[in-house]
């Protein structure tokens, strides 16, 4: 009888229009709303979208191309999997997408997820296009030598072996340090050999809410500068945007860090985690590479959106007179 009751239940709902939408939009409450702390992680717009979706399908498209020419397959073994890494990747981080859009909160992101859903966007950009050009016919014979000859310029870290990864690192921390130097006549402390301590640095704080050292207020060469360093555009139209984002996504990674804890990540995610945020790892110890993240961690959690010109600085005011950052700049 209960089941013969559930039935006529169910054909109501199916048959009333007025019954279904309540039964919708019952289920549209029940989805929990959470408010995003965070401004800067946000879902991807619905173009974005598009693009990520195309390139998934692209991705897919080749891997079947590369199972088809057995030959080929063996010379691009590694090609092969790099992009079924840079495909997996992908349907990550439209994952986390998704889950933003739905009311997940930024805050309960793994440093992973935050970690991945900062980098995929600079990987599609870069590897879009010659993924594009690989797919048309005939394209394979002067694209794949160009690929061997500059990887780092063509292709993302999924594509790199362990010793390359290492490598186009150093290299890329070695331009910040030049870089950094320019930076050097604001802080006559660094010019002499050593750095503040991280309770000098939070002292100064006041200094980069306003002049002389706010996003706001710093002169185009300056701006310039701090782009190259954390390896953004210099393009004139919106470096300051573009900084104030670099630098909000570094901390929620940085929350992310001390909410898991840093003892918690293996040497690799240490050296990628210190390489973003401007120091060499390289000769370093594992409890090295952790007091100097803890450093950073105990500045980047005094920091708010006033502020994020502090942590746009700390590359310098924490790194570069680090020894392991000399070598590569002396």
């Amino acid at each position: 009888m209960f089941r013969n009751r559930k039935c006529w239940i169910s054909l109501i709902k199916s048959a009333c229009p007025r019954c279904r939408t309540t039964v919708i939009s019952t289920r549209q409450k029940s989805v929990p709303s959470k408010d995003n702390p965070s401004s800067i992680v946000k879902p991807i717009a619905k173009t974005g979208h598009y693009v990520v979706s195309k390139l998934k399908f692209l991705l897919e498209g080749y891997d079947m191309i590369l199972k088809k020419f057995p030959v080929a397959y063996r010379l691009h073994q590694v090609f092969l999997i790099g992009t079924r890494d840079l495909y997996q990747d992908i349907r990550e981080y439209m994952r986390i997408s998704q889950e933003l859009r739905y009311g997940k909160s930024v805050r309960e992101l793994s440093r992973k997820e935050l970690e991945l859903y900062f980098q995929i966007p600079r990987d599609i950009i870069k590897v879009a296009p010659v993924l594009f050009v690989i797919g048309l016919p005939g394209t394979n014979f002067f694209m794949f030598p160009l690929i061997y000859l500059f990887p780092k310029q063509l292709l993302t870290w999924h594509f790199w072996s362990l010793e390359q990864r290492v490598d186009f690192s150093v290299a890329t921390q070695r331009k910040k340090g030049e870089e950094g130097q320019k930076l050097l006549r604001i802080f006559h402390k660094l010019g002499s050999g050593t750095h503040p301590t991280v309770e000098e640095i939070l002292d100064a704080k006041q200094y980069f809410i306003d002049k002389p050292l706010a996003l706001s207020k710093l002169s185009r060469k300056h701006l310039s500068s701090l782009c190259r360093i954390h390896g953004k555009s210099t393009f004139f139209l919106g470096r300051r945007s573009r900084l104030w984002r670099h630098g909000g996504f570094v901390h929620e990674m940085d929350l992310a860090m001390a909410r898991e804890g840093i003892d918690q990540m293996d040497v690799a995610e240490l050296r990628w985690a210190c390489f973003l945020r401007g120091l060499n790892p390289m000769g370093l110890s594992k409890k090295d590479l952790i007091a100097w993240l803890q450093d950073w961690i105990k500045i980047s959690s005094s920091i708010d959106s006033q502020s994020m010109s502090l942590l746009l600085h700390c590359p310098i005011l924490l790194a570069y007179n680090q020894p392991s950052n000399w070598i590569l700049i002396h």
